[in-house]
């Protein structure tokens, strides 16, 4: 539940971070807030780190929809972030224009 937790936080932050951007015009501001959930999806990635060390250690770690669904959500946060940051970028480029 923690991985479900930290990538669901995350990934609420970054969009987040993208919808006040696009209200505000605060691009340093957005850039933050995506660092900030970059804390939150870290937190996920650890554990999901400790989970597969404990796997290849020969600690069993159970296969469920539980866990299959907490995958989903890491990964999904992860390309939210990833395209977030690429948003950002190109509203600033554009803004510049």
């Amino acid at each position: 539940m923690q991985l479900i937790l930290h990538s669901g936080t995350g990934r609420s932050m970054v969009i987040e971070a993208v919808r006040d951007m696009l209200k505000d015009g605060n691009v340093q501001a957005a850039k933050d807030k995506i660092a900030d959930a970059g804390k939150e999806i870290g937190e996920a990635h650890d554990i999901q780190t400790a989970m597969m060390s404990a796997e290849c250690d020969g600690q069993p770690v159970e296969k469920s929809i539980l866990l299959i669904h907490a995958q989903d959500h890491f990964m999904s946060s992860l390309a939210v972030r990833d395209m977030a940051q690429l948003m950002v970028e190109m509203y600033e480029h554009v803004k510049k224009d």
